[in-house]
């Protein structure tokens, strides 16, 4: 089974698709994989991005390994590029978020949200102050 993460990125390029068309060309077969699982998308500005979204991902050093042939492709085919990189690990403290290219922290996705649930609806809660009033006042 091994161990997962949930991985994301986003990179900015000029003419995406004739990026990743010359990027699939001489792929080894982990970035093949990782192409397989990109996306295109485009923000409210029209400017379109290639996405790569996973949830239950791999991430050895097969993965890193073809995301930085990825980054640097990316920096020979476009000066300019841009990439904002995250994966959560199955441990609490496997977090990492990096950004790529000098505009890679602006760019509005992936980004990593930690929060807490409690498993408790707030109308199944009784506030301990309104408890002590009740007993006072018996």
């Amino acid at each position: 089974m091994g161990y997962r993460s949930e991985v994301a990125f986003c990179l900015r390029v000029k003419k995406p698709e004739q990026f990743v068309a010359l990027t699939r060309v001489n792929a080894e077969d982990a970035l093949k994989e990782m192409l397989d699982n990109m996306y295109y998308y485009e923000d409210d500005k029209k400017i379109k991005y290639i996405l790569f979204t996973h949830n239950y991902w791999k991430w050895y050093d097969d993965s890193e390994k073809a995301f930085a042939e990825l980054m640097e492709l990316a920096k020979n085919y476009d000066k300019d590029f841009a990439c904002k990189f995250a994966r959560v690990g199955e441990n609490a403290d496997d977090i990492e978020e990096e950004a790529f290219g000098d505009d890679g922290w602006y760019l509005e996705c992936p980004y990593v949200v930690r929060t807490l649930e409690v498993g408790v609806l707030p109308e199944d809660l009784t506030p301990i102050i309104e408890k002590e009033k009740e007993d006072v006042s018996a």
